[in-house]
């Protein structure tokens, strides 16, 4: 009887890490469709990369310095439109990762890493600008595509990273401690291991009551960066955290300063937290 349950135990384990290595995309990208106000349809900067049509807007503010921005694990970027408009105090370039909103294909790290490079690319090409003009900015999930596309793309003038972790594995153990999830991953966003090498100035952005991404774990990525670096805690959730007045102005102020900031200590020290 013993046996018989361990092998059930053993049968269900297997089975239940199987299922979760199958459906892990399922988990870890949940592709959004939102139809874009009709006053934003005027700024679209749709673009075939490597052989998928990605759908865009270029919310050209005349301003000298280019936010590009990469979202979450959740955002259709038509829905952040207005919110980038009304909040940044900079142009913003804003690109559906494939399978996201109208873009073709379907999400995965290498893919998504390798198209941003391509959209900073012909970004600066098409629009003869410099990449030291050039600010990148990830949140959530897109914070982990942003510091690889900072780490290929060193003349960037800065990085924000909005509620980042140091991987994918970090934040899923918490979730799953009972799974290998090491070894099951096929999108790991080692962003932690990526983080020594960039050398520009960052704002990490982290919100206290996160409760999908440890403060933690954004708090170790903050300080594993090799270059100077502002972390500043807004006391608001993962999803709100935009709402918090706080927000856009530590963005714009990171901006408007060309990235130009005295350097915190070796340790990466931490801004008081933000009434």
């Amino acid at each position: 009887m013993i046996l018989r349950i361990i092998r059930l135990i053993v049968v269900i384990y297997v089975c239940a890490a199987l299922w979760m290595w199958l459906r892990q995309e399922h988990y870890l990208f949940l592709p959004k469709h939102y139809d874009v106000l009709p006053e934003f349809e005027r700024y679209r900067w749709d673009r075939t990369i490597s052989g998928f049509k990605h759908q865009g807007w270029f919310l050209d503010k005349g301003k000298e310095k280019t936010v590009i921005y990469h979202g979450g694990n959740a955002e259709d970027l038509a829905g952040h439109c207005e919110v980038m408009m009304d909040g940044m105090d900079a142009n913003v370039l804003l690109v559906n990762y494939r399978g996201y909103g109208q873009s073709e294909g379907k999400p995965g790290e290498k893919e998504m890493v390798a198209d941003a490079i391509a959209i900073f690319d012909l970004f600066c090409a098409e629009k003869n600008f410099s990449p030291s003009n050039i600010v990148l900015m990830g949140r959530s999930l897109g914070s982990g595509v942003a510091i690889q596309v900072a780490a290929a793309r060193t003349q960037a003038a800065g990085l924000i990273l909005v509620t980042p972790y140091e991987s994918i594995a970090a934040v899923a153990k918490i979730q799953y401690p009972w799974l290998p999830i090491e070894r099951m991953l096929r999108h790991p966003f080692r962003a932690v291991d990526i983080a020594p090498q960039i050398k520009m100035p960052a704002l990490v952005l982290l919100a206290e009551f996160d409760d999908v991404i440890p403060i933690e774990t954004g708090r170790k990525l903050g300080a594993a960066l090799g270059g100077p670096k502002e972390i500043v805690t807004l006391p608001m959730g993962h999803n709100d955290i935009n709402e918090h007045p706080g927000y856009f102005g530590a963005i714009n102020s990171f901006v408007n300063r060309q990235g130009r900031f005295a350097e915190t200590s070796a340790a990466g020290s931490e801004s008081p937290a933000l009434p």
